[in-house]
């Protein structure tokens, strides 16, 4: 066995899938990265980039024997023992965020904003930093990779759950298992597991049947988190009403379409947070939103309109922050559909849309017109790909070849409320008039929007998803394979070569081999157009100056920068 530096483990890049889009695939929408490991920064105002080397980023999470000394640092380099930092001078950061909360389930989340609830809540065996581009330890100090790569060994820190009762490595173990059974879930991340098993209260063991090069990226994301198996198995349900996690928070009152008050967490092992109390309250309504935070009512807001950004910032006493960003916006087109079965129609229409002008009104110039359909620059993003360029004369050539000489009509699912993506719905329905496709915009809210394109049964559908995990196995398994959890962003495509290549590419533990393949896969994607992607924008939030601290990782999630953010009086 080799000792593993868990500093040395984390590059190979997430969130966001990842989690499901629901937006994001979050998977409702899925959860991207950062260049170099994962990647990261889809700010097109600035492309700049943090940056970890491919190949060290790869060898950790292949978890290539050979490390150094394993680390006692906490979460996210956070100092073991407990330290209480000074009070801010206001205890309660209050969040409105546009979505409710769909279930604080790790196992089932699939909406960003309750995975990032999650984060706060739940502690896992190792998680990604807050740069998103290597992983740290969370409840495991340190682990051991046999020389064959098949058995992973991880010892776990004296921890306690948010009741005083201790986390055990049957918890953790117990926990993993149950997330990888349930069906329609994320399991299929891990199916190179073939055991999790605790030996005594502080080890936790995985067995693999083959070599699973993003396993630590795995184990980090929010569904793997450990639970009190003897608590969830007595109240089913309910107990993720008032869920006992070992995070730096804990539910004090749960009302998922209103809103969800937190509260610090004292039986936490890591640094303790400054502020005491934090409140999400759901706002669904842009404007409302940004009247909340003018008044002070609130000092956080999710997703500010771009087109209130100026005023918003006009304000001496708030900013909008646009964070770089694993999220992929992207149209779907349904190969259930009896045109968009058609790879030509596919091509047509990509050939068709004006990504330039999508930038420019829906997102204001902030975002960067896609290419790949992984995250901006994330480990393995294919940059020889070209961005798509409006052609008519050749998509409309498509559609004659694909026996559409005269167009016809199909529907664009949007969601009810997002300012930007009915901006989009509006460019894309302009662009294709202009090849003869007449396209009917449906506005649903989100959820049901979701559930109407997860059967297929549409004709193009507007998702964005971002990663949850350093590596781009998540949303390339996600997008790619069928079978695998989403069928390939509920466009029910498939390929068989690039299939195989997602497949083999999660054993191949040579870091030039895997970006070759996933090199390929990008290509094939992109030939065959089964989803179109559109942007690669930033997180967007914006804050009252009051607030100091505040960041988003990545990978979406808000969690590290609680511990030390203060709220100052307004």
């Amino acid at each position: 066995m080799t000792a593993v530096s868990p500093a040395s483990t984390g590059g190979a890049h997430h969130g966001r899938l990842f989690r499901r889009p629901a937006r994001r695939l979050g998977l409702v929408a899925l959860t991207g990265l950062v260049t170099g490991s994962l990647v990261l920064s889809a700010c097109s105002s600035s492309s700049s980039t943090a940056a970890t080397s491919p190949s060290s980023a790869a060898a950790g999470a292949t978890g290539a024997a050979g490390s150094s000394a394993t680390s006692a640092a906490g979460p996210a380099g956070s100092a073991v023992a407990p330290a209480t930092a000074a009070a801010s001078a206001v205890d309660t950061l209050i969040i409105a965020n546009p979505v409710k909360v769909d279930t604080l389930d790790p196992q089932v989340s699939s909406v960003n904003e309750s995975i990032w609830l999650d984060q706060t809540l739940y502690s896992r065996l190792v998680q990604a930093d807050p740069t998103g581009t290597k992983i740290v330890p969370d409840l495991a100090t340190s682990w051991d990779i046999a020389k064959d790569g098949l058995t992973y060994t991880f010892h776990l820190r004296d921890a306690k759950f948010s009741d005083g009762s201790p986390v055990l490595a049957s918890d953790v173990a117990w926990s993993i298992n149950r997330s990888k059974k349930y069906d329609g879930g994320w399991g299929f991340l891990i199916t190179a597991v073939t055991g999790v098993t605790a030996p005594d209260p502080k080890t936790v063991v995985v067995k693999l049947s083959k070599p699973h090069a993003p396993l630590l990226a795995d184990l980090a994301m929010y569904a793997f988190a450990a639970l009190p198996q003897k608590l969830v198995e007595a109240q089913g349900d309910a107990f993720f009403t008032h869920p006992v996690g070992s995070g730096p928070f804990v539910v004090s009152a749960y009302a998922p379409d209103t809103e969800v008050d937190l509260k610090r967490n004292d039986n936490y092992y890591g640094t303790k947070p400054k502020i005491t109390n934090v409140k999400i309250k759901i706002v669904t309504n842009d404007n409302t939103r940004v009247l909340d935070l003018q008044s002070g009512a609130v000092d956080v807001i999710e997703n500010p309109p771009g087109n209130l950004t100026a005023q918003i910032n006009a304000n001496p006493k708030l900013q909008v922050n646009l964070f770089p960003s694993t999220r992929v916006d992207f149209i779907q087109l349904s190969t259930k559909n009896k045109y968009f079965s058609n790879v030509k129609v596919r091509q047509a229409v990509r050939y068709a849309v004006d990504l330039d002008q999508i930038n420019k009104l829906a997102y204001q110039g902030a975002g960067t017109p896609a290419t790949s359909f992984m995250p901006y620059k994330m480990l393995y993003w294919n940059d020889s790909l070209p961005k798509p360029a409006v052609d008519l004369t050749k998509a409309k050539a498509l559609l004659t070849e694909a026996g559409f000489p005269n167009g016809f009509t199909t529907n664009l699912i949007t969601v009810s409320g997002d300012a930007a993506g009915q901006a989009e719905a509006v460019v894309i329905k302009d662009s294709l008039s202009k090849i003869g496709i007449t396209v009917n915009i449906e506005s649903y809210e989100l959820v049901t929007a979701y559930g109407k394109e997860k059967t297929g049964d549409y004709g193009i559908g507007e998702r964005y998803w971002t990663n949850d995990i350093i590596d781009p196995d998540e949303v390339v398994t996600f997008g790619v394979d069928v079978k695998a959890g989403s069928s390939s962003f509920d466009t029910y495509w498939s390929d068989a070569t690039a299939t195989k290549l997602t497949n083999d590419a999660r054993s191949e533990t040579d870091p030039v081999k895997r970006a070759a393949m996933y090199k390929q896969i990008q290509q094939i994607v992109w030939d065959q157009t089964p989803y179109l992607p559109i942007n690669y924008p930033p997180y967007r939030y914006a804050t009252g100056k009051w607030v100091t601290g505040f960041n988003v990782s990545p990978l979406g999630n808000y969690n590290d920068s609680l511990l030390t953010l203060t709220v100052d009086k307004h």
